[in-house]
């Protein structure tokens, strides 16, 4: 028998988001059904009812950042077990594309697809949730695999931002980059993801943290997760800035966290002599990026100057979320200070808004126990 549900379900492309009822069937080999206790609304959702599922169909169940309970497991799952508090990571090596062949999972394409066990009550229409979860819902059924057990003592509300927005950009600084300690690093674009870039920095010993925005309050978060040093880019030029702040040689790291194709142009500029650029956001379509390849004293080639492209931050979430988890439970990462609102399924518009309008690190939908 199908379970009931209720959850966040958009039509076609540009489509508005309703909240529908939905039935859930029960997992099948190798899958699980997790009650959603909490989600994250991140900028993703946005851009997957602007662009498109990333190929997966529509209608789709919107959200792909929740932690929750399990409440059902599918024939031959031993891990996660029926009661255990995880965390859905959309970004789980698959074992088959090209780089999970050659040893390199972190460079996964993440070619999952969900289970097709989401349907919509009204005209048993099947959903694709974003990312292959769809955890803007009060349940959902994912791959085993996809759901990470978390510590117990870790509140939900606070871990939900492991599944996208945290793991991003701390494994943007800790995976892809590989942030050393000692290392001169400017993070620009301090949203969720910008803000935790600077903390996996931070954890990652670097010394000096530069927080690039164009926004005053935006600046002031990142002064409360570590920044030594903020410039206001709506006031000066933040690449003359940088190197201002680093006697004119630049930094080590410099991540885009903005999806704007001529940040990264900024990032790459501000970099020293084998620099690493990282470009974390999901850019518009299409978009184009110019660099300064040759003959000006910021240009790429000469200097060695390294650029990198990150996918949710390259994570192994198996290994990653618990480790990142005890970092929040010993007071090195924190999840908490993230969290700017606590919202109702019903007010994913306000959620929009207010996350448009730069007045939020992150809205987390938390759902009835």
């Amino acid at each position: 028998m199908a379970r009931e549900a209720i959850g966040a379900v958009v039509d076609a492309i540009g489509s508005e988001v309703r909240i529908e009822d939905l039935a859930i069937d029960a997992p099948e080999t190798g899958e699980v059904l997790v009650r959603l206790v909490a989600s994250g609304v991140c900028h993703s959702d946005l851009w997957a009812i602007e662009h498109g599922n990333w190929g997966a169909p529509f209608p789709m169940l919107l959200g792909h950042e929740g932690a929750g309970v399990v409440e059902e497991l599918g024939e031959g799952v031993d891990t996660p077990r029926v009661g255990d508090p995880v965390v859905l990571a959309w970004a789980v090596p698959c074992g088959t594309c090209g780089p999970c062949r050659r040893g390199v999972p972190r460079r996964c394409s993440h070619a999952w697809q969900q289970p097709p066990r989401v349907r919509r009550a009204r005209d048993s229409a099947p959903l694709a949730g974003t990312l292959s979860l769809g955890t803007l819902a009060t349940r959902t059924v994912v791959h085993a695999a996809q759901a990470v057990p978390m510590p117990p003592e870790l509140p939900l509300r606070d871990a939900c931002l492991l599944g996208c927005g945290v793991s991003t950009g701390v494994g943007a600084a800790t995976q892809t980059a590989k942030v050393w300690p000692g290392a001169r690093v400017a993070v620009i674009g301090l949203g969720g993801i910008g803000l935790a870039a600077l903390q996996g920095a931070r954890i990652a010993g670097a010394e000096r943290l530069i927080a690039v925005d164009v926004a005053a309050p935006k600046l002031a978060w990142a002064e409360r997760f570590g920044a030594t040093d903020t410039v206001d880019a709506s006031a000066t030029d933040a690449v003359a800035a940088v190197r201002e702040l680093t006697q004119g040689d630049g930094v080590d790291f410099a991540f885009e966290a903005t999806g704007v194709p001529s940040v990264v142009s900024q990032a790459v500029a501000m970099l020293d002599y084998a620099g690493v650029a990282v470009a974390i956001g999901v850019p518009p379509i299409p978009a184009e990026v110019t660099l300064s390849w040759n003959g000006t004293e910021d240009a790429a080639y000469p200097r060695k100057t390294s650029l990198l492209i990150t996918d949710g931050g390259d994570p192994i979430p198996a290994e990653d979320f618990p480790e990142m988890a005890r970092w929040a439970l010993e007071g090195r990462l924190d999840l908490g200070g993230m969290v700017t609102r606590e919202l109702a399924l019903g007010d994913l518009d306000e959620a929009f808004r207010a996350m448009l309008a730069g007045e939020v690190i992150r809205s987390v939908v938390v759902f009835d126990p």
